[in-house]
C-alpha cells in the first residue's frame, strides 16, 4: 500500500485558495464542504436551509472569481499569513460546530435517536 504525501497539503492549499479574502464567507464556506467533506450541492443546500439554486451560485461566483482575480492555489507565505489564517481558523470552528450538532442531532448508537445534550 502506497501513500501519497502530498495529499494533505493539497487539501490545505485547497483551504487557504477557498478562504482568500477576497471570496465572501459564502464563497469560502461552499467549496470547502463540496470538495473537503465531499457534500453535494444538495446536502449543502440542506444544511444551510435553502435552495440547491442558492448554493451553486456561490460555487460557482467562487470558481470565476478564482480564476478571474488569478488566487493561486498555495499555501500563503508567513507574511500572507495573518490575512488568512482568521478565515481559515472561522471556517474550520463553523465545521466543528456543524459536526458536532450533527452528532447528537442523529446519533448512530445507543437507546436514543437524538442526543439534545450534545446538540445543545
Amino acid at each position: 500500500m502506497t501513500t501519497d504525501v502530498n495529499q494533505p497539503d493539497d487539501e490545505l492549499r485547497l483551504i487557504f485558495t477557498c478562504c482568500h479574502p477576497a471570496l465572501s464567507i459564502e464563497a469560502q464556506i461552499a467549496p470547502i464542504l463540496r470538495e473537503i467533506c465531499g457534500l453535494t450541492t444538495e446536502q449543502i443546500a440542506k444544511a444551510f436551509l435553502t435552495s440547491p439554486a442558492s448554493i451553486a451560485q456561490p460555487l460557482a461566483q467562487a470558481k470565476h472569481k478564482v480564476s478571474d482575480t488569478a488566487i493561486r492555489y498555495e499555501i500563503p507565505t508567513v507574511e500572507q499569513l495573518p490575512e488568512r489564517l482568521d478565515a481559515v481558523l472561522k471556517l474550520i470552528d463553523l465545521l466543528f460546530i456543524y459536526l458536532l450538532f450533527n452528532a447528537g442531532y442523529s446519533q448512530s448508537s445507543g437507546d436514543k435517536l437524538l442526543g439534545a445534550e450534545l446538540s445543545d
